[in-house]
Parts: C-alpha cells; sequence; structure tokens
C-alpha cells in the first residue's frame, strides 16, 4: 500500500513538471488617438458640456483607490515632453477597487463621444451628467455598466517616476497642476499636526481631515486625508522630507492628498528656525505691544494692531478708519543675533482685506537694519528686502509666502521691519495688509 501511495505522490510530482504555468496576456484596444487633452481643456468650461464628437484621448493613470484615500475617482495625466508638460484630469466612477484594471502608469484611451466636460476650480473633468438637487447640471460619476466601455485600458504600462514631477510648493499651486502626480521635497508637517493623526474626528471637514505641509520659505499646502484611507490612524510623522501624490483643490484652496502612506517620507530632521514669531501671544484689535517689538508711526497717528481672527494672531495695519492723507507706519522686531548662522533665510506670511487698487502709495514693505536703536526709524539705514506681498488678486485674507529672502550677507544683530504706506483720505489708497509667521532659517 505504501509504495502505491509513493508512487501516486511521485506520478504528481512528474505530471507537475510538464504542466507550464500559463502566461498572463493583454488584449490592446484597437483605438487610435485623434485628439489632445490639452484641446478638450480649452473646450471645456465651468458649466457641463456633452462632448458630441467621436474622439478618443490618451492619457496614464496616476491615482489609485488601493490605498481608500481616493472614492471613485481616478486621475490620469499625460507625459510631459519637450516643452509641453503634462496636463490632468480626473474621471468619476460609480466603482470601487478601480486599482484592480487601472494601475499606476496604465495608459488608457478615453472614448469621449457623448460623454461630458467641464473645468471643476480649474481642473478638467470628464464623466456623466449630473443634476444637482438645486437643478444644475455637472459632472457625475459614469456608471458601473458603463465605465469601461469609457476608459480602455491599454497594454502599455510604464513606471510612475516618468510622470511624476518635483516641485516646491510654491511651483505646485497652480491650476496647470492639477490631477498631475507631483512629489514635494523638504517639507514637513506644521505644529498644529503634530503628536496627531492623519485624520481625527475632531478635524473632521466633509469626511477628510486637513493639516498643512510646509517648506523652509513659508509655503504651505493642504494635506488631505480620508477617514476611509488605510494609514487614516497612523501618526503624523515630525521629520522633514518628501511626499508624492496628486493635486485637488475645492474652491481657492489646493489641496494634496496622497495615495498609500509610502507616498510619505519623512526621514530627515524638522527645520527648526532660530528666530520665530507667529503671534499667537497677542490681543485682538489693540494696538500691537509684544516684548522687544517697536510699533512705530512715521506719518499720521495711527499705530499697527494685533489682531486674533478665527483663532490665529497676526499684525495688521487698516487705514480705513484713518482721514489722514498720508498713513506710514513701522513693525520692528527685536534685535535678531545672527552670529554663528551661515545662510541665513527669512521668510514671512502675509495677507490683505480691503484693498482698492495696487499701488506703491498703498502697499507693505519689508526692510533690514544694523543700526536701529529700538526707537527712531529716521535714523537708522534701512535696506530695502525683495518680498512676494499680497495684490488686489490675492484672496482677501489668505496668506501668502514671502518666499525666501537671502540674509547671508548680514552677520551680527539686526532688526526687521515691516512698513506700512497708505492713505486714509483718499479712500482708492486704503485697506489693510496682516503679517504672520516670521522665521530666519539657518546653518550652523
Amino acid at each position: 500500500m505504501k509504495k502505491l501511495i509513493l508512487f501516486f505522490v511521485l506520478s504528481l510530482i512528474s505530471c507537475s513538471k510538464d504542466v507550464e504555468t500559463p502566461e498572463l496576456t493583454c488584449t490592446q484596444p484597437n483605438l487610435t488617438v485623434n485628439k489632445s487633452v490639452e484641446k478638450v481643456y480649452e473646450l471645456s468650461g465651468t458649466t457641463a458640456k456633452q462632448y458630441l464628437y467621436d474622439d478618443i484621448i490618451e492619457a496614464y493613470v496616476v491615482s489609485s483607490d488601493e490605498g481608500g484615500n481616493f472614492f471613485k475617482t481616478i486621475s490620469l495625466q499625460t507625459r510631459e515632453t519637450d516643452g509641453i508638460p503634462a496636463i490632468g484630469f480626473s474621471v468619476p466612477v460609480d466603482a470601487t477597487n478601480t486599482y484592480i484594471d487601472y494601475r499606476m502608469g496604465n495608459k488608457v484611451f478615453v472614448k469621449l463621444k457623448n460623454q461630458f466636460t467641464d473645468l471643476y476650480y480649474g481642473g478638467l473633468r470628464i464623466g456623466s451628467l449630473y443634476v444637482s438637487n438645486a437643478g444644475d447640471p455637472t459632472i457625475g460619476r459614469i456608471s458601473q455598466n458603463e465605465y469601461k466601455n469609457v476608459l480602455n485600458a491599454s497594454c502599455t504600462n510604464i513606471d510612475e517616476n516618468q510622470l511624476v514631477k518635483s516641485l516646491s510648493v510654491e511651483e505646485a499651486l497652480s491650476d496647470s497642476k492639477l490631477n498631475t502626480l507631483i512629489e514635494l521635497n523638504d517639507v514637513e508637517f506644521t505644529e498644529a499636526a503634530l503628536g496627531r493623526h492623519y485624520f481625527e474626528e475632531s478635524n473632521n471637514v466633509g469626511g477628510s481631515t486637513n493639516w498643512y505641509l510646509r517648506d523652509k520659505t513659508g509655503n504651505q499646502i493642504i494635506f488631505r486625508t480620508s477617514s476611509y484611507a488605510k494609514f487614516a490612524d497612523y501618526a503624523v510623522p515630525e521629520g522633514s522630507g518628501k511626499v508624492k501624490g496628486i493635486l485637488t483643490k475645492f474652491g481657492t484652496d489646493y489641496q494634496f492628498m496622497v495615495r498609500y502612506e509610502s507616498d510619505i517620507i519623512m526621514n530627515g530632521k524638522r527645520n527648526t528656525p532660530f528666530f520665530a514669531e507667529d503671534f499667537q501671544s497677542v490681543k485682538n484689535n489693540v494696538n500691537f505691544v509684544l516684548p522687544g517689538w517697536s510699533n512705530i508711526v512715521e506719518k499720521a497717528t495711527k499705530l499697527w494692531k494685533s489682531i486674533v481672527y478665527g483663532g490665529n494672531g497676526y499684525a495688521e495695519f487698516n487705514t480705513t478708519s484713518t482721514t489722514a492723507a498720508e498713513n506710514v507706519a513701522w513693525l520692528v522686531s527685536p534685535k535678531i543675533n545672527l552670529t554663528g548662522y551661515k545662510n541665513a533665510v527669512l521668510s514671512f506670511r502675509s495677507a490683505q482685506h480691503d484693498l482698492k487698487v495696487d499701488s506703491p502709495l498703498n502697499t507693505l514693505e519689508v526692510y533690514v537694519s544694523t543700526n536701529f536703536d529700538g526707537a527712531s526709524v529716521t535714523k537708522a539705514k534701512w535696506t530695502k528686502l525683495e518680498a512676494k506681498v499680497p495684490t488686489l488678486s490675492t484672496p482677501s485674507r489668505e496668506f501668502i509666502s514671502s518666499g525666501g529672502i537671502d540674509l547671508s550677507s548680514y552677520s551680527g544683530n539686526i532688526n526687521i521691519a515691516f512698513k506700512y504706506i497708505g492713505s486714509g483720505k483718499d479712500k482708492t489708497l486704503n485697506g489693510a495688509f496682516m503679517v504672520d509667521d516670521i522665521k530666519i532659517f539657518g546653518e550652523k
């Protein structure tokens, strides 16, 4: 009996050697591309519009619902070529686990006929028509029975490294980068996220949590995590590094979404400024007072004020309640010692509200001095620094980064000053500027 069993086992082993593992095959769609994504973008507008022509575009998959952070939507983009940047778009579909059929880097042919397109906060969408309760037509999900007829996966797959674009936060904040795969380098989560989880019910914004990523020059971008993300309850890392994901947008807010937890690599040391002031200790709507700071009027009588708005403290100068022909006021930092630091870089964030025009007679300027005595701004020598400040086109109360301001040519003690120029009499030259989050980084 034992011999019979042994013979049977040996026969199975012998037979198994003769059976070859079947190869996975792919049937290439017999489709010809006859339209560019760029052209479809140009033909689309803010209102959903049906595409009537038998046109086909091609693009590559750059998002995935495998990690749970993307739900019933697929992001695709073209491949960047010389002189032609990548263009991204999203396709909402009424299906889950789409990563099985549409994997990262998979080329997809999109049949446009009878689909609808629009520009959603600047980003191209392609999908079915959905009419809201208010009767407004918009882009909805392609049905489960139809989406594979619209999205035809090809047999071509490329490495996502051929699609990803390495950008600074400032470069990423652009409608032209929406729905594309980007990598942000040398960034970190802001202090509010430290010790917290990617998703927290106490910070639930439409089923997701918004934290912020920040670079050394103060640029920030929303980092958004769905409650359904597989890494939702993981702790936010404290270091610095890089993150890879898809740029999206809601309203005026750019939102960065990763696909998996492995898109986040924060192995570097946290960037710590040797001088920082976030004004969180100030009182609301009083003349600005902080130890070491100087609040000085050069013309007229109005001083800088401290404001607390939405829980955020900042410094503000507002001419709307004055009648002086010209207001000039200075907000000067304490002495800042650069000794022992190399390649010092200053950054701050600023915002505006109620501006009427862009004019040098109504503006915010930034200066540095090495001989300010703490009392007289007119006796000191001031050097104007080139910084990005808000303009009329900047959304009201939206803080923007100054960019990195080089202080490497300075040593010893310096003062940084914010100078406001405006008019209370000429109502076209009034408004308000706000200053926050002043930081200076340097190398020991």
